[in-house]
């Protein structure tokens, strides 16, 4: 049975990425990626979505913010 994602874990998938790549890219650690990959209802602190946006950036420039997070 496939864990749920959160939208961050759809880009990953999306793009054949997986959470050791994301750790290695943007140097946040490994629990605070799976956490944010894997629940929904997290929404991460403003230095890790830099550092996050950063990342998926060199993959597709193109990516926004709303399409990681709902930032309400």
């Amino acid at each position: 049975m496939e864990q749920k994602r959160s939208k961050l874990g759809m880009w990953l998938k999306q793009h054949n990425k997986d959470t050791d790549w994301l750790t290695r890219t943007s140097g946040i650690e490994r629990q605070t990626i799976e956490e944010l990959a894997y629940n929904p209802n997290k929404n991460p602190r403003m230095i890790c979505i830099r550092k996050i946006l950063y990342a998926v950036k060199k993959v597709d420039p193109t990516t926004k913010l709303s399409d990681l997070w709902d930032m309400n």
